[in-house]
């Protein structure tokens, strides 16, 4: 793909503005190209915190089944090429190139066409997915729901994560504004599937539903996990379906260490018995060995053992507070520094409130993504041992003289602090290795 159109389009770190969100675009390319999505049977995941570890977790669980499956997430973590998979293998470059080329094509040729970074994405997924002829296509909505690009489906099942507060600034200030957005995506007489809320929130939801006439299922009233127990890296608990006839799935494992993820896997697995009417090879031991031997990768993950070096793209008070008190259940004894980044968008005085209140030191990253918040030191309290802009060299000089062997480094904030974390991961990694080299 030629370097124009990547900078035009997809290296987008130069974005300030947020466009509005509207399907209109997306609607428009999508009919030029035949209409692709129409033909696909999908699952569609909207919420706050969750939404993307649910898609993966069905992922995994059509894919173990035998199912050609197909997997929209975003954003990615290393390479754009990782938002559309199809039975765990990411587009190439050569076919990612090809239709995304095509689609500019037909962009350049119509003035009055603006689509998004996120709409081009999109119109190229359901593109590939049709033309790999997928069995199911689970498709995590970008932001919001209701104005989403990927609102142009007809579901066989909708999905609502967790809804906290996060991006206010475009779906409201409070949570029964975000609900309706995220509601948005609750279609005519298509079952929905959604995790514990406040209550104020799950009525929202289900008045929607009602409104449209699709069933509602809702994780602690419909279904839940009972007999749950921690394991070595993860939980242990037994799946209860009291909707309708009742259905068990005893000794559901996975291997996370967040208790959210239980929720999680419930959602998937409801879903996936929502849709075993059209997937009969969805059989219980299936939906077992999909969670089991899945690993949720960018999502707690441990990048490095020697010294602990661990990610999580967390970037919203709720699922900041939640992974932070996390590791220092986990790690009582560690000392622990924070690597934090966060982009403008977010709630950026909530989120340093609950960073504060941990008392632990602090280094601020700031990539060279305009959108990428950058505080001053005076006015954020001094809260931050350092504040790094951009340069990597710079974050490792802070955070080599704190390696000791009780030392743990925590990078948070953003899917975007991915490649630092790793980058990090691998620099230690080398350091050990000239170390031994250099011994006696």
């Amino acid at each position: 793909m030629s370097a124009d159109i990547l900078a035009r389009f997809i290296n987008n770190a130069n974005r300030t503005d947020y466009i509005e969100s509207s399907p209109v675009h997306s609607v428009r390319l999508l009919n030029h190209f035949g209409n692709p999505h129409q033909s696909l049977r999908t699952i569609h995941i909207a919420g706050t915190n969750g939404k993307g570890s649910v898609a993966h977790m069905l992922h995994a669980i059509f894919t173990r089944a035998g199912y050609r499956t197909g997997l929209y997430t975003s954003p990615h973590l290393l390479e754009v090429n990782e938002r559309i998979i199809v039975n765990r293998m990411a587009i190439t470059d050569r076919e990612l190139n090809f239709y995304i080329g095509e689609i500019i094509d037909y962009v350049d040729s119509d003035s009055s066409l603006n689509p998004t970074f996120f709409d081009l994405l999109t119109v190229c997924a359901f593109r590939y997915f049709h033309d790999r002829a997928v069995d199911v296509a689970i498709i995590e909505v970008g932001l919001g729901g209701r104005l989403d690009s990927t609102n142009v489906i007809s579901p066989l099942c909708s999905i609502i994560t967790e809804i906290s507060l996060d991006h206010t600034a475009i779906l409201g200030d409070d949570l029964v504004s975000i609900a309706r957005e995220k509601g948005g995506i609750i279609k005519e007489m298509v079952p929905v599937a959604a995790a514990q809320q406040p209550p104020h929130v799950l009525e929202i939801l289900k008045g929607i539903a009602a409104e449209k006439d699709a069933r509602f299922f809702s994780m602690g009233r419909e279904f839940s996990a009972i007999n749950q127990f921690e394991t070595e890296g993860g939980y242990r608990f037994d799946y209860r379906l009291t909707s309708g006839t009742g259905i068990e799935l005893r000794e559901i494992e996975i291997r996370h260490p967040l208790t959210k993820q239980v929720g999680n896997a419930c959602l998937a697995i409801t879903a996936a018995l929502i849709t075993r009417f059209e997937f009969p090879l969805l059989k219980d031991d299936v939906i077992r060995s999909g969670l089991h031997e899945l690993r949720l990768k960018g999502r707690f993950e441990t990048l490095s053992a020697d010294p602990p070096v661990i990610f999580d793209p967390a970037h919203n008070e709720s699922a900041i507070a939640e992974m932070t008190a996390l590791l220092v259940k986990k790690r009582p004894r560690k000392e622990i520094t924070i690597v934090l980044m966060l982009m403008k968008d977010k709630n950026l005085d909530a989120i340093f409130d609950i960073i504060r209140s941990l008392r632990l030191p602090v280094i601020y990253f700031a990539s060279m993504d305009a959108r990428c918040h950058l505080p001053d030191g005076e006015k954020s309290g001094n809260m931050f041992a350092e504040i790094i802009h951009r340069d990597e060299s710079l974050l490792y000089r802070a955070l080599d003289p704190r390696i000791s062997g009780d030392s743990l480094f925590f990078f948070t904030g953003s899917f975007r602090l991915y490649r630092t974390a790793l980058n990090y991961a691998l620099h230690c990694a080398e350091n050990r290795q000239a170390l031994k080299s250099s011994g006696p």
